[in-house]
């Protein structure tokens, strides 16, 4: 596996990835959700020159770290690629003293949070409010 710091994805790429994973409403703009990967701290995991995965995050390299995305290929999960991703990520804002991630509410996401040392904001009486724009009416 190569781990490269802000690679220049394709549309493709992106697509694929995020579809692989469900997330179809952050590919139908897939010109902002390439914006947005462009202005962010991306790292991307690949194997056999193929985007198996990536981690997305946003800060002001001072005092918070938000990450936004952790995405790893179906077919890929299972082999540490997403703890490889956290933790490079991790490091490389090792110096900033909140790091905050969105994730779906699931027994595996908590695991998996849990085991690299994060808390839910509820452990520690904190709440999260979302206004999700891209959610449309029917």
């Amino acid at each position: 596996m190569e781990l490269i710091v802000n690679p220049r994805l394709t549309k493709n790429e992106i697509t694929v990835l995020y579809s692989s994973v469900g997330w179809q409403k952050d590919v139908e703009n897939i010109d902002n959700l390439k914006k947005g990967l462009r202005k962010s701290f991306v790292i991307a995991a690949y194997e056999d020159q193929r985007l198996i995965g990536l981690v997305r995050a946003l800060s002001d390299f001072s005092t918070i770290v938000y990450i936004q995305d952790l995405l790893v290929c179906p077919q890929e999960q299972g082999k540490r690629i997403g703890k490889t991703l956290m933790l490079h990520l991790l490091n490389y804002f090792g110096a900033v003293g909140q790091v905050v991630v969105a994730a779906k509410p699931n027994n595996d996401s908590r695991k998996f949070f849990r085991y690299l040392g994060f808390q839910e904001g509820s452990d520690r009486q904190l709440s999260a409010y979302i206004m999700d724009r891209r959610a449309r009416a029917n």
